[in-house]
């Protein structure tokens, strides 16, 4: 070991998702952005790399100009080295390759416009590798990109070894890889400063460059890490010691590239973080992969062993959570129509827009759930749907194609017919395969889809649930912790659903019990969300109507005639229901789940004495109209029946985890209108439900 000299490349990454409420990214830059940066403005010497999401950039150079101009100005000084990426934080492999470029090359231009910087390197979001990432990374300008060890761990090299920069390539087109040291990313900032001092040190002489770069948010926002990082001084503790140690040599990524040689060539499978790969497993695997961690952490070497196991892939998030598939697939062909519009029109400002909302529409957090996944959040996804209904209303401007206009074909990748509707007011998209129900009721003047509820699931960590604590310890801890409930009785919630949340989910149901509007389906001798149907579509010149029919086996068989039109701002569905001639009181049940901006609080409401919200638990007999009020955006949902029916409504609340331990989150209302059947068989009933749409 000797003199030998280390080499240190720190930084951070600070991210934002599209969507998040201001008052938390106001917070996070007052206890984490801005402290963390005054802190290396103190210290002349210091040498680090930071990475700002383009959207936060954006943000902060209007609401928190102090950290933006010291941004700059530790920039300038050479204090900081600045990474690009992904403007609003894409996934990158995923995105068109068009699109790849041009979330880059926004960002490196804002960062030359504002700061006077040419970016040489680039952070991956959520270092989600895929190997035909090097060409289309280094069209965009990029020389290097940074990514965990566990991605060379998984290609057989040991990350004790790893240091420097590798070189891997794509058609002839080489990327250099800097390493990040997941074990420094466990230590800093949790353990103490001494920790990670001797574990540089052990690398010293194996290694010339060790890297580290984590979140920033590591610095004031996680939970406890404010007093932990600064009142209690550990971020003065760290940059001192690293500034104090003889042996240790502060670098920026540019530096090394420019000094070093590679320190060999690798070819890097599929992989993101060791957490993401965990998280996107389905259920079963995780539970299968938890198991086998449990099992080779006691054994000799098993720590070592369990660097060879991986999760699953990052693009099963897609097939994971369905809703997060049909958000994908929107965005894929929003982003083929821009392409052919823009090469029509290049020059048109509305579509220069449309490419800033599909990018927006791009951002990562929406697509995909972990501890910091946001697909669980309504509004993140909110974040991202808004985005992508605006680059469709402002496309359908542009190319004026005629209202209502619609499309019919396999149009989310499963194999199976869908049909797309969008006139001036609504973008709908019907599903005959789940029975004819609606997954998407797009609200284009609001950029609100009402049918964005998320399914209840079960995850891996519910398991853990049953034996968690209710009461967060105080004190730091890291994602690594086991979670804590946020409140009591949160195992109660653990109900799953085996259809998508979707709307127009129909039951024929035996019976005069009360009906969960929530769970209505466990004695219906039919379910329509489980019959993948044929249809029929009719364009007419103001609407469009999709006509499915299906009949029970048999000859005393449910017989049912089910149109849905969707014309200017209504949803109709008209059904011609004919009961089995046994059997009964036979009761014919709709299901609409309907996401309003939040379950409780001013502006959001039922329009019903007393004004419940949406929220909460009730039921009426009948009742003709039901109107869902949503005043924070500006529209209202009135729901009618004809005959008047039952009515009745709850809550759909999922259970996840976050940084901050277990938590309920309402995901949307399910309304459930319910008519009794004529008691004579060869009676057919009549029976219609209608969703218009009201702007306020």
């Amino acid at each position: 070991m000797g003199g030998a000299e280390l080499a240190f490349c720190f930084g951070v990454h600070d991210h934002q998702p599209v969507g998040n409420f201001d008052h938390v990214v106001a917070e996070a830059a007052s206890r984490g952005y801005l402290p963390f940066l005054e802190r290396v403005a103190a210290r002349p010497a210091l040498r680090l790399t930071v990475h700002v999401s383009g959207g936060l950039l954006e943000w902060l150079r209007e609401r928190a100009p102090r950290v933006f101009d010291l941004l700059g100005e530790l920039a300038a000084r050479g204090q900081v080295e600045l990474l690009t990426g992904g403007f609003y934080e894409p996934i990158l492999a995923i995105l068109p390759d068009a699109d790849k470029r041009a979330q880059i090359e926004r960002l490196t231009e804002f960062l030359r416009a504002q700061f006077g910087v040419c970016p040489r390197g680039m952070w991956l979001a959520e270092r989600v590798w895929e190997p035909h990432l090097p060409r289309a990374i280094r069209e965009a300008g990029v020389e290097y990109v940074l990514v965990d060890d566990s991605h060379f761990a998984l290609a057989g090299l040991d990350p004790e070894t790893l240091g420097g920069y590798y070189l891997t390539e794509e058609q002839g087109t080489t990327l250099a890889v800097f390493p990040i040291s997941q074990r420094l990313r466990y230590l800093i900032p949790f353990a103490e400063v001494d920790a990670s001092l001797a574990y540089l040190e052990a690398r010293r002489g194996r290694v010339s460059t060790v890297t580290v770069v984590d979140d920033g948010e590591k610095f004031g926002v996680w939970p406890g890490t404010y007093a932990h990082v600064y009142e209690r001084g550990w971020l003065d503790r760290f940059f001192d010691r690293l500034l104090t140690t003889p042996w240790l040599r502060l670098a920026t990524f540019s530096e090394i590239l420019d000094r070093e040689p590679p320190a060999g060539r690798v070819y890097l499978p599929t992989a993101s973080y060791r957490e993401m790969g965990e998280w996107a497993l389905a259920t079963p695997a995780g539970r299968r992969l938890a198991a086998a961690k449990r099992e080779l952490a006691p054994l000799a070497g098993g720590l070592e062993l369990q660097d060879l196991l991986r999760g699953g892939f990052w693009r099963h998030f897609l097939v994971k959570y369905p809703e997060v598939g049909e958000l994908y697939w929107k965005m894929v062909r929003l982003s083929r129509a821009i392409q052919r519009a823009s090469a029509a029109r290049p020059d048109d400002p509305r579509l220069a827009e449309a490419r800033t909302a599909l990018l927006r529409g791009q951002a990562n957090d929406a697509y995909w759930h972990g501890v910091f996944g946001g697909c669980y959040l309504p509004h993140l996804r909110r974040g991202v749907r808004a985005a992508l209904l605006t680059a469709e209303r402002l496309l359908a401007e542009v190319t004026g194609e005629p209202a209502p206009a619609w499309t019919r074909g396999d149009l989310n990748g499963d194999g199976r017919e869908e049909v797309a509707v969008r006139t001036r007011e609504l973008s709908v998209v019907i599903q005959p395969a789940l029975g004819g129900a609606v997954t998407e009721l797009g609200v284009l003047a609001r950029g609100v889809d009402l049918a964005d509820v998320l399914a209840r699931r079960p995850e891996t960590y519910h398991d853990q649930l049953l034996e968690a604590p209710s009461a967060t310890p105080d004190g730091v801890r890291t994602i690594h912790a086991p979670p804590q409930a946020k409140e009591a009785g949160l195992a109660e919630l653990l109900r799953y659903d085996d259809l998508p949340r979707a709307s127009l989910l129909e039951g024929l149901v035996a019976g005069a019990a009360p009906l969960d509007p929530v769970d209505p389906w466990a004695t219906a001798q039919v379910v329509t969300g489980r019959l993948a149907l044929a249809a029929e579509v009719e364009a007419r010149a103001d609407a469009l109507v999709t006509r499915l029919h299906w009949r029970a086996p048999g000859e005393d068989g449910l017989e049912l005639d089910k149109r849905v039109t969707v014309a200017g701002a209504t949803v109709t569905a008209e059904y011609r229901v004919r009961p089995p001639a046994t059997g009964g009181p036979w009761r014919w049940a709709v299901q609409w789940n309907l996401a309003p901006t939040a379950g409780e609080g001013p502006g959001r409401y039922l329009a019903l004495p007393g004004r419940p919200a949406p929220r909460s638990r009730g039921r009426q007999a009948d009742l003709a109209t039901l109107a869902l009020v949503d005043e924070w955006v500006g529209l209202e949902a009135a729901l009618t029946c004809t005959p008047p029916a039952e009515v009745a409504w709850g809550p759909v609340e999922t259970v996840s985890v976050s940084e901050g331990g277990f938590e309920r989150i309402y995901q949307g209302t399910a309304v459930l209108v319910a008519w009794t059947l004529p008691a004579d068989a060869r009676e057919e009933a009549r029976l219609t439900t209608a969703l218009t749409v009201r702007l306020r």
